[in-house]
């Protein structure tokens, strides 16, 4: 282990890629591969403060690898475990930090610590993501785990090191949480926050030590990052498709103004805590990632890019004027009500080929009381054909299975998903995710499904108790509601793609190595 004053070189890891495996052996989502975001910005502000910064993407670099663990009914995908502990040996870091942003992946990130953690003793191991970030003590119960950072810690990871170095207590450190002893100590513990939960809070932005000046942030060190591996794989971000060969994401704003309760925006990113860059600033990132790495398409993957309507006109203005023949899309959403008539001319006009309209329930009554947004559902038709009409892609992102929610209404947003004239669509299960009320209320009420545990949260299969339907039934309604719909959709999606997929089963299982042949089936 290092000494006091000899912390100067991390090692940033992104684990492997996690996908269940319903019995049939049917893969619940799409296997892909895309550029970590969050961990690039890390990179970049310890390369401004001075440290010695390494990446290893274990799932980027090992993406054709593929163990299948049946007693957990997952596949997992990434460089091998004796692979992942030569890398670090090679690597030699005085510090570990790894991202876990989902639920799903946090067992495997585990077993990955332990390993390393067996092999070298005296590394210290940092995890931090929306997975730590909800269930921070939960995760300390991991011996091989020695901080967590809470939230966006593009500043705590430099005071992290800092501390280390002996120039500041580990105490001052805004939003860590640590080991004294036996005991567990948390930074924001002497902090009001804003919503007290079951062993999280959200705090107001300026006081839980995220950026607030996002102008001030160097760029992403995409330039240590294997980027090539990401260009190489036909399904990228959320499950979608290669459109250019070349691609990049990146951020014009960070959190979100609204607070859903089933939603880790606040958690991570403070509460109400929407934060923005400057356009010209946005724009230079473009201009650079052109010029550095040759994108063609550039994906926003803020929470709530179109938020700040005046401010998104204006951006999507300046796009229009500097960059007449790069492609781009908003996969991570887009909030419903933000959209108008002249917010999808200018969008056509700037080349937005793609966009992923959240509109979570086909229930009214859910989105007055659950959604904070709360989409006018009224709209929505008209919404899509004007996105049709100026030859945008579309697709919807709905959720069913909400704590109480019987078959009638989950049926109400079927019909909604089967009905609107867009080009796909995602249906998922309600996931209630550590660090939300939701995971609160389905813990306090007893709706967790047997066999249902932190590690194990995903938006594929039910966890939450229903009262008329099985959790078997809602996964049926789930799957059959999209493939029913999938290829008379899929046929007449843009061409404008890298590699297109028309048939259901190939877009399922491409990139799976594995996986037994899909069964012929009778239409």
């Amino acid at each position: 282990m290092s000494q006091p004053g000899q912390y100067r070189k991390v090692l940033l890891i992104n684990p492997p890629g996690v996908v269940y495996l319903f019995p049939d052996g049917r893969p619940a989502h799409r296997k892909h591969c895309a550029p970590t975001m969050g961990l690039a910005y890390l990179a970049a502000n310890l390369l401004q403060h001075g440290y010695e910064v390494e990446v290893l993407d274990i799932l980027a670099e090992g993406y054709s690898n593929e163990e299948v663990h049946k007693e957990q009914n997952v596949l997992v995908y990434g460089l091998p475990l004796q692979k992942v502990i030569e890398r670090v040996r090679r690597a030699a870091p005085d510090l570990i930090g790894m991202s876990v942003l989902f639920s799903s992946g946090a067992m495997e990130a585990h077993r990955i610590c332990k390993a390393l953690k067996d092999e070298f003793p005296g590394l210290p191991i940092v995890l931090g993501g929306q997975h730590p970030t909800g269930a921070p003590y939960e995760v300390m119960k991991d011996g091989s785990i020695d901080y967590v950072m809470l939230g966006e810690s593009d500043l705590t990871f430099v005071s992290l090191l800092d501390a280390l170095n002996g120039k500041l207590p580990l105490a001052s450190v805004i939003g860590l949480v640590y080991r004294e002893g036996d005991e567990v100590r948390n930074t924001l513990a002497g902090v009001k926050p804003v919503y007290e939960g079951a062993g999280y809070n959200y705090y107001l932005a300026r006081d839980s030590g995220i950026p607030m000046k996002l102008d001030e942030l160097p760029r992403p060190a995409w330039h240590l990052f294997p980027m090539a591996s990401y260009w190489n794989v036909d399904v990228r971000i959320s499950g979608g498709d290669a459109a250019g060969e070349r691609y990049a994401v990146m951020m014009s704003t960070r959190g979100c103004p609204h607070v859903c309760y089933y939603c880790t925006s606040p958690l991570q990113s403070g509460y109400k805590g929407y934060r923005r860059r400057s356009n010209d600033a946005v724009v230079a990132e473009i201009h650079w990632l052109i010029q550095e790495f040759g994108v063609e398409e550039v994906m926003f993957f803020d929470d709530n890019f179109f938020v700040s309507v005046p401010r998104a006109k204006e951006l999507v203005r300046l796009i229009a004027k500097e960059f007449p023949r790069t492609m781009f899309s908003v996969p991570g959403g887009t909030e419903v009500n933000a959209l108008d008539d002249e917010m999808i001319d200018l969008l056509a006009a700037a080349n937005f080929y793609k966009l992923t309209l959240n509109i979570e329930s086909g229930n009214q009554e859910i989105q007055n009381a659950l959604i904070d947004k709360k989409v006018k559902l009224h709209r929505i038709p008209q919404l899509v054909q004007r996105l049709r009409d100026r030859g945008i892609e579309t697709k919807a992102m709905l959720m069913i299975g909400f704590p109480g929610e019987k078959r009638a209404s989950i049926e109400r947003t079927v019909q909604l998903a089967k009905s609107l004239d867009v080009d796909d669509f995602f249906l998922s299960i309600v996931a209630p995710l550590p660090g939300t009320p939701l995971w609160d209320e389905t813990k306090e009420k007893g709706l967790f499904i047997e066999g249902s545990s932190l590690n194990t949260v995903r938006y594929s299969n039910s966890t939450i108790t229903l009262p008329d339907l099985t959790p078997e039934e809602l996964e049926g309604i789930r799957y059959q509601t999209w493939k029913e719909s999938f290829e008379e959709r899929r046929r007449r999606i843009s061409a404008r793609r890298h590699k297109k997929f028309e048939d259901r089963r190939e877009y399922e299982t491409i990139g799976f190595k594995s996986l037994s042949p899909p069964k012929v089936e009778v239409e």
